[in-house]
């Protein structure tokens, strides 16, 4: 009878010493990830557009590696967006999509001409003025952007949640032990 009650004893108490580390590390790892998904400043591609899909009437940024001979255009804005020199040797603008008169899953052409000669595009595709994939539920009740939710609010209720579970089924062992008249 000793032995086992020294097992389930380091059994609880490896139990708690793994769960409180798990929660210490928890949002350790989301803000790890956050930082991953944040990516870097600079473009990879000489003519970017962010974010390259949306809804009508979305706000955009346009990122060009070279100096621009004018303003980007796009079919897709409302107007041509004006390009300026950033602090990092990039040349970046902000506009909007048009609120109407677009095409749903169509790819629109966005072009800056650079003052060397060439032409860069990328796209932009426009998408359904409805939210797609449906209302998000859970953690929040709000998505964490276009493709899904807050990994660092997810990992932390999940940190949250082994936690609890872990103190209830601790307790639950204690509460045992004292019924059976087993004391430490």
């Amino acid at each position: 009878m000793r032995i086992a009650l020294s097992r389930s004893r380091l059994a609880a108490a490896a139990a708690t010493l793994l769960l409180s580390l798990g929660t210490a590390a928890t949002p350790t790892l989301a803000w790890a990830e956050a930082q991953a998904d944040s990516g870097p400043t600079t473009p990879s591609a000489p003519l970017t557009i962010s974010p390259s899909s949306g809804p009508p009437n979305t706000s955009v940024t346009v990122r060009a590696t070279c100096e621009p001979n004018g303003p980007a255009t796009s079919p897709a804005f409302q107007q041509d967006i004006t390009l300026r020199q950033s602090s990092n040797n990039q040349w970046v603008g902000t506009g909007r999509i048009k609120s109407s008169g677009l095409q749903s899953g169509k790819s629109y052409t966005v072009t800056v001409r650079c003052r060397d000669g060439v032409t860069l595009t990328t796209n932009f595709t426009v998408t359904s003025a409805t939210p797609t994939g449906g209302a998000a539920a859970g953690f929040g009740g709000s998505s964490g952007g276009v493709g899904g939710g807050d990994s660092a609010a997810t990992a932390l209720a999940v940190g949250g949640g082994v936690a609890v579970a872990g103190t209830a089924g601790y307790m639950f062992l204690a509460r045992r032990r004292r019924a059976t008249g087993s004391h430490y």
